[in-house]
């Protein structure tokens, strides 16, 4: 009997040994340990949804972070590059494309159980920071910064893995930015990453069709209207003739926060038009408004509209997210982290999720509850420098009168608008300059046309003060212009044209760079800065009379699209061919060929 009692109770103990192992081994619901995440500057950028599943680009992480919208925590991250910049996923598939801007890739994924695991890459051309997918999923389009190109590559989707190649690559004659595929599913539309133009291209030719001009800055939102028949774009509007005083700032004069929804039919349809021109303007639209008087919406950024017609912005410079149906109606504000720069929905559309750049967060805004619900972190931060401080002011707005503007609204992340503005440097009024770009501005002392700021750091003192008006917000303070100076100081010249395309060598760059010397160019625009700290006379005056003028530099010219300190020529070519470049050399000296401004042009372009 004792025996038997025994065995009884080792076989019920070896029974639930094998019970607990086989539920520890095998049970479905068993998850793996969340992994310990390392503190550094994630920077979240994008966002996209793959089923159940939102995943945000980490700009300076060069990483991708899942989280899970059905328990609204963070699953994993995995390391895809240098610097993730754009997320594109494939419809009805875990099938995502990442692009890495630092080392110029296209990144095919796949999402299984909340983890991302890459397949073989695809060069793309410099810089790439946005990827779109047809509806098909049969191509994918990179728009290419600094190549100042866009390339179409075809998609191979076998067994949940994709592979993309490259099937064209089309120059424009911008820096191209964020992308859009019409409802037709043949056309795409390509952003002006720091000016006002708009590229379309045929997606069955593969060709560019037209390029239209709307005369705005810094479009970071296109998004299908709710009636369908608009594409709608968040952009900003600088006003030339409005010199930054008190009054003009306060009422939105100087600079607007705008959405602006064009007719489809007045861009699709005009592309049909063999006799339309290469370049045409738009010429309908409608207007709305974003903030007000007191309470503005400085740097509005990322559209999304819901399937029933509510319509949800992020107000990037005041850190918030605004909703509404009817856009002529006042929009309801909620606070969010620091530049809300993505939005994305979950499958239901119940939840907004909201990219929280500078506080490496997602914001989790529940519909029914109309109400930031949650915030989900992407990962300790480690502690910030001087120079992360600056980065964060640079996009801020508040630090303008009543958030109008940040400095990135006049300088896209650190470039130029290409714009005309009347900041009163020259201590005039109705003499507008145009804004310089601040990539390589630490090799480029003095500052401002007239060279009348001798330190950086008054220059942005004076911007803070006068073409800001922002003296009296809480952020100017001398601190804050340190750091400002600090991250200016990081900005390193925009790359040449030629460097971007690989053709830095050339017959013809030799010929120029001796043009050059010859002409002496150098004397004014000395290397390797190609600038110096005098003023000089070139022929040219503002409305003023004002004619003496200190050079700016030449380094990254080619991404320039307007030339000297109004605008007035529109190409390299009218600088030396229409303007005969410098009209103060001697009188003696001819006038340069066509070849030779040709291959002085092709020397410029490698700067």
């Amino acid at each position: 009997m004792a025996d038997s009692k025994y065995l009884r109770y080792y076989l019920l103990a070896l029974l639930s040994f094998f019970t607990v192992a086989t539920t520890e081994q095998f049970s479905p619901a068993a998850e793996p340990p969340m992994p310990e995440v390392e503190k550094t500057l994630r920077r979240p950028i994008d966002l996209t949804r793959v089923g159940e599943w939102i995943v945000s680009a980490n700009h300076l992480e060069g990483s991708v972070s899942v989280i899970d919208t059905t328990r609204h925590t963070f699953r994993s991250e995995t390391k895809l590059g240098g610097r993730i910049r754009s997320l594109a996923a494939i419809d009805q598939s875990n099938i995502l494309l990442a692009v890495d801007e630092e080392n110029h890739k296209l990144i095919p994924c796949n999402v299984v159980q909340g983890h991302v695991s890459s397949f073989q890459t695809a060069d793309t051309a410099h810089t790439p920071i946005d990827v779109v997918v047809d509806r098909h999923g049969k191509i994918a389009s990179v728009s290419c910064l600094w190549a100042r190109q866009v390339q179409l590559f075809d998609l191979r989707v076998t067994n949940s893995t994709v592979s993309p190649d490259l099937s064209v690559t089309i120059d424009l004659p911008f820096n191209p930015g964020i992308q859009w595929i019409a409802p037709d599913n043949e056309h795409l539309l390509v952003a002006d990453h720091f000016g006002g133009h708009l590229a379309l291209i045929d997606l069955k030719t593969r060709k560019l069709r037209l390029i239209y001009q709307i005369g705005v800055h810094n479009i970071r939102g296109l998004a299908l209207s709710p009636d369908g028949e608009h594409l709608m774009l968040t952009h900003q509007l600088l006003n030339d003739l409005a010199a930054t005083e008190r009054q003009r700032v306060f009422w939105g004069t100087v600079l607007e926060n705008l959405v602006r929804a064009i007719p489809l039919q007045d861009l699709l349809d005009r592309a049909a038009d063999p006799a339309s021109a290469n370049i045409v303007k738009v010429a309908h639209w409608l207007q709305y408004p974003l903030g007000e008087p007191g309470n503005a919406a400085g740097d509005p950024g990322d559209i999304l509209v819901m399937d029933d017609k509510e319509i949800f912005i992020c107000f990037s410079g005041t850190s918030q997210i605004a909703h509404e149906e009817n856009l002529f109606h006042p929009l309801e504000r909620h606070e969010t982290g620091r530049r809300p720069v993505a939005l994305e929905t979950s499958a239901d559309q119940t939840r907004v999720y909201i990219a929280n750049y500078f506080d490496d967060s997602i914001s989790v805004f529940d519909r029914d509850q109309n109400r930031i619900v949650d915030t989900i972190s992407l990962g300790k931060m480690k502690p910030w420098t001087q120079v992360d401080h600056g980065h964060a002011l640079f996009f801020n707005s508040r630090l303008s009168l009543d958030g109008w503007y940040s400095c990135h609204s006049c300088h896209p992340d650190g470039h130029t608008n290409g714009l005309l503005n009347e900041n009163m440097s020259d201590f005039q009024i109705d003499s507008p300059k145009r804004v310089l770009t601040l990539l390589g501005t630490n090799q480029t002392a003095p500052w401002a046309w007239t060279g009348n700021q001798s330190t950086l750091q008054s220059q942005v003192h004076k911007s803070i003060h006068v073409t800001m008006q922002g003296g009296n917000s809480r952020l100017a303070t001398t601190a804050n212009e340190q750091a400002i100076v600090a991250f200016l100081e990081t900005l390193s010249p925009a790359p040449s044209l030629s460097e971007a395309h690989g053709t830095t060598t050339h017959p013809s760059v030799l010929r120029g760079e001796q043009i050059f010397q010859s002409r002496q160019c150098h004397t004014c625009h000395i290397p390797p800065s190609y600038t110096s700290n005098s003023k000089y006379d070139v022929g040219i005056h503002d409305e003023y009379g004002l004619k003496e003028f200190n050079p700016p530099s030449l380094r990254g010219i080619s991404q320039r699209n307007r030339f000297f300190h109004d605008n007035r020529a529109q190409t390299l070519i009218e600088v030396f061919s229409k303007y005969n470049h410098p009209q103060t050399g001697p009188p003696t000296e001819t006038p340069l060929t066509p070849a030779q401004i040709s291959d002085l042009i092709q020397f410029l372009r490698t700067l």
